[in-house]
């Protein structure tokens, strides 16, 4: 729970340091960075369920939704590109660190193989810009935000997203447009009956 919370104040603070650090530098070739695969975190705070993750649809209430993409200086081309080019995709923002990104993963991964693959996936790991002290507090890694010149564009997105948990997920159709949003675990199912729209 608490790297859940995390995320969201991450992309909150790390908007504020875009601004601070000069933000969409460096003429952002194609980016996805992908999910590390570490298991070793568990998924939720306390101890960890021995059941299989239930899928969270409290936010939004419907996972349906119609919404122009967002627009912003500094967005990732990787992602600004697809629009462009009217290529339906997947947007993922995790944090490597929970036991659920690789699960979220795999079932994003199969509902786009069972799609014939003409859904992208590009992939954002948010959590690593971010540390807990000891007293608990969420802090910023500096040396990792002003070595990494893709995470200002990480942030960014997640920001114009209004993506405040992970895992989030953002799929958009061939016109551009946000048609789904869904935070935390997913299974495959659930995902391909959404995804069948991207390509109708």
């Amino acid at each position: 729970m608490i790297r859940r919370f995390v995320a969201a104040i991450v992309a909150a603070s790390l908007a504020v340091a875009v601004v601070g650090c000069g933000g969409g530098g460096g003429g952002g070739e194609e980016a996805a960075p992908p999910p590390a695969d570490t298991g070793a975190a568990p998924a939720e705070g306390g101890a960890a369920p021995s059941t299989p993750a239930q899928v969270d649809r409290s936010l939004p209430e419907s996972a349906t939704v119609f919404e122009p993409f967002p627009e912003a200086a500094g967005l990732p081309s990787a992602v600004t590109g697809r629009i462009a080019a009217k290529q339906p995709m997947a947007i993922l923002f995790v944090d490597g660190s929970q036991q659920v990104t690789n699960e979220v993963r795999g079932a994003l991964d199969g509902a786009i193989k069972s799609n014939g693959g003409l859904v992208d996936l590009v992939v954002y790991d948010i959590g690593k810009y971010v540390s807990i002290d000891a007293s608990g507090h969420v802090a910023l890694d500096d040396s990792k935000f002003s070595k990494d010149k893709k995470a200002a564009e990480a942030i960014l997105l997640a920001t114009a997203l209004d993506v405040t948990v992970t895992p989030y997920i953002v799929m958009t159709d061939d016109q551009g447009y946000v048609v789904f949003r869904h935070r935390g675990p997913a299974d495959r199912a659930f995902l391909e009956m959404h995804m069948e729209r991207l390509t109708e």
